[in-house]
């Protein structure tokens, strides 16, 4: 599966009404219609049919009346009465020949005779092709509620079809934060955003594709790439403050057979100034144990604590020293003592069997977006959590008041060393009450950043799946749109 763009310094922009219709990834194929299955036990249809259907949206009847009819299985609605019952405004461009829905700062386009439905630029498949009946443009059912991020639930009784939709209730975007979303649209974003100060929500809202078929969702899990780091960091903290360890204490005091590893300290594995930078294997179903000794095995790259060079390496020790002193798996240790305690109830350790949305990245000689179809492995410790945006708020918001860690701790975190603007698990900037702590993730076909000011409550959190996107840059942006005075 793919979709085509555009690439350029300024962003990845879209070229508009442009896409490939290509095979769904596997386990995100596209949901049967989900009035499909009630449809079945009501009377199948092979053209329109005046079957009857009822539906409500958010307890109040639908404004289509009795226009709905059901066609090859699939309810159909019409565009107009379906979009404004939902919230959406309509009109018909001549220009584009197309019925245009805005809502929520989102553009769709339904063209006559497609089974596309165009949302911001991206191509949302449809189950069935918009069709004009006596004159009305009606689309699927569900070609209307996905884009619109709406909720339905059918039900059959006595031989009828009644809807019960719901009109999305995650997306929040204040007047004052346009900037950002039309930022956001013009650079291709796919994934979901949060910008929050002090604990308030300002902007919930999603973009892009989780699949040919379905939207990305604000409530969406993703996988977080490097921002696990903060979460590694945090843990051997955590640690050190009960006692248990010493971000001084060397190495060679955890794997005594450790080459050089009396001259690295815990503290150079947490700020990237060990030496150690191996770009290991990473298969699936790899031991941490196995990819630790495979570590053991590279040269510095200088001399321990004389200069800064990014390492997942150091941070897949990190994570194998937590195991030993805590007596714990890596996973289990951030679950129970992260996010069990903080109510972070749909964050956890990536699998297989967790869903997310599809990931994609560029295929430059094609000029397309391609679905990953292999799964990414990242070992514990580097890159292997997953969150949600309301998740990472409440982390963000949990250091801030101090219910993670002691102040004391944090100003250590924070501070970063003489060779790079990085401490421990977080990049910062500016100091006092100007200080900015960030940190970006990414893995195959997913890049994600978060960006805090410890002085004025500000965060913006990225969760995105399209690989390569400067997330570090992102987030300082919107940071800038969304708080600058």
């Amino acid at each position: 599966m793919g979709f085509r763009f555009k690439k350029s310094s300024a962003g990845i922009k879209r070229v508009w009404g442009a896409a490939l219709a290509l095979a769904l990834a596997a386990g995100t194929a596209y949901a049967a219609d989900p009035a499909a299955a009630a449809v079945a036990a009501v009377r199948p249809s092979a053209g329109p049919a005046a079957a009857a259907i009822s539906a409500e949206i958010d307890g109040q009847p639908a404004l289509w009346g009795n226009q709905a009819y059901l066609y090859r299985s699939l309810t159909y609605v019409p565009v107009r009465e379906g979009a404004v019952s939902l919230g959406a405004q309509v009109k018909w461009d001549k220009t584009r020949r197309a019925a245009t829905v805005t809502y929520g700062g989102d553009e769709l386009l339904y063209r006559p005779g497609s089974d596309h439905v165009s949302v911001n630029g991206f191509e949302l498949h449809m189950p069935g092709t918009a069709r004009y009946v006596n004159g009305i443009l009606t689309v699927p059912l569900r070609g209307l509620t996905e884009p619109l991020q709406a909720g339905i639930r059918p039900s059959t009784n006595t031989g009828s079809l009644k809807l019960s939709l719901t009109t999305d209730k995650e997306t929040k975007i204040e007047p004052g934060l346009a900037a950002v979303d039309d930022y956001l649209k013009r650079q291709g974003f796919s994934g979901s955003v949060l910008v929050a100060q002090n604990g308030e929500v300002h902007m919930r809202k999603a973009y892009g594709l989780a699949s040919a078929a379905t939207r990305v969702r604000p409530t969406d899990k993703m996988r977080l790439g490097s921002l696990t780091k903060t979460f590694t960091a945090a843990s051997i903290m955590k640690l050190q403050e009960e006692g248990r360890l010493n971000v001084e204490d060397t190495l060679s005091s955890y794997i005594p057979d450790y080459p050089r590893g009396d001259e690295i300290t815990l503290s150079m594995l947490l700020s990237h100034t060990s030496g150690i930078a191996l770009n290991f294997a990473r298969k699936e179903g790899t031991p941490l144990l196995r990819t630790v000794e495979e570590i053991k095995g590279s040269s510095l790259k200088f001399a321990p604590g004389t200069d800064y060079m990014y390492s997942n390496s150091g941070y897949v020790l990190l994570a194998f020293i937590i195991e030993q002193v805590s007596g714990m798996s890596y996973a289990d240790f951030v679950q129970s003592q992260f996010f069990e305690p903080l109510g972070m109830n749909d964050s956890g350790t990536a699998s297989r069997d967790i869903r997310i949305p599809t990931g994609y990245e560029y295929d430059k000689s094609h000029r397309i977006w391609k679905s990953v179809d292999e799964y990414y492995f990242s070992p514990s410790g580097t890159g292997s959590l997953y969150s949600t945006l309301d998740d990472l708020q409440i982390w963000a918001d949990s250091l801030s008041a101090g219910k993670v860690l002691s102040e004391q701790t944090l100003e250590a975190m924070y501070t970063p060393t003489p060779y790079k603007n990085y401490g421990y698990g977080w990049m910062t900037e500016g100091e006092g009450e100007d200080k900015v702590v960030f940190h970006s993730g990414g893995g195959s076909g997913y890049t994600t950043g978060i960006r805090r000011g410890l002085g004025d409550g500000t965060l913006v959190v990225l969760l995105g799946n399209l690989g390569g996107l400067d997330t570090n840059a992102m987030t300082a942006e919107i940071r800038e749109l969304a708080f600058a005075e």
